[in-house]
């Protein structure tokens, strides 16, 4: 097959990536804009590696302002929110999830210890807010209002999710959770309440008991697939049983 080029970069355009180029989305943003946005991104990126100007750059310092945000919002908050709220406080940098991790643990910042609001269940679990309305209006999540003085035209009254009522609804409902959905690292935080573990798990498949090693204190016991289950059942099949 004749595979043509499609894209023919002129030695002016070239300098112009050579000059700015770093790696950063910053710069490539402005190179964009320098070329009219006349190459799509990931060609801009390639011929940088062709020139060998493809590099990592190390995250600048973490500023006071960023610190202060993420003291005053980690507990609440979303990593997604909270990453993009980064982005815009420190002109456009990014911070991995792991970054703002490991910064909030440097900071003693405990995620969670104050509750969830709506907003910041719905980034751990990864659904929307209908699908915990209907959990609440079931009474199978337990919820309180923060009595605030919020009008209807607002929304209301917020919602206020204990860590805890959390942990036993997951514990009571897992097929109700996509854990590709999840955030990840909160998530873990959360069913493992920090201390290690072995539990005897009863498998909600094939009803074997397996023991499984987890960060774990709760007094509700989780109910997890063995390893011959792990893969290839229907969540309509699981026979859940309350911990």
């Amino acid at each position: 097959m004749d595979k043509r080029k499609k894209y023919f970069p002129t030695g002016e355009e070239l300098d112009i990536i050579r000059d700015i180029y770093d790696g950063t989305t910053v710069k490539t943003n402005r190179i964009m804009m320098r070329l009219g946005r006349k190459y799509p991104r990931w060609y801009v990126k390639k011929l940088a590696q062709q020139m060998g100007l493809a590099r990592v750059a190390k995250p600048p310092d973490w500023s006071q302002a960023e610190e202060n945000y993420l003291t005053d919002n980690y507990h609440h908050r979303g990593l997604t929110a909270i990453r993009n709220a980064l982005k815009r406080i420190n002109g456009g940098i990014t911070r991995s999830d792991t970054a703002i991790i490991l910064k909030a643990k440097r900071l003693q910042v405990n995620k969670g210890s104050e509750g969830y609001t709506m907003r910041g269940l719905e980034a751990l679990l990864g659904c929307d807010h209908h699908k915990i309305d209907g959990w609440v209006a079931d009474r199978r999540l337990a919820a309180k209002l923060r009595g605030t003085t919020r009008k209807a035209i607002q929304g209301g009254d917020m919602w206020y999710f204990r860590p805890e009522d959390v942990r036993i609804f997951v514990i009571n409902n897992p097929d109700e959770i996509d854990l590709r959905r999840v955030e990840k690292y909160e998530f873990i935080r959360l069913l493992a309440d920090e201390k290690e573990t072995t539990i005897t798990c009863i498998c909600p498949t094939c009803g074997d008991a397996h023991e499984m090693q987890l960060l774990w204190k709760n007094k509700y016991i989780p109910r997890m697939l063995c390893a011959s289950c792990r893969y290839g059942y229907r969540s309509d099949e699981l026979n859940v049983m309350e911990g």
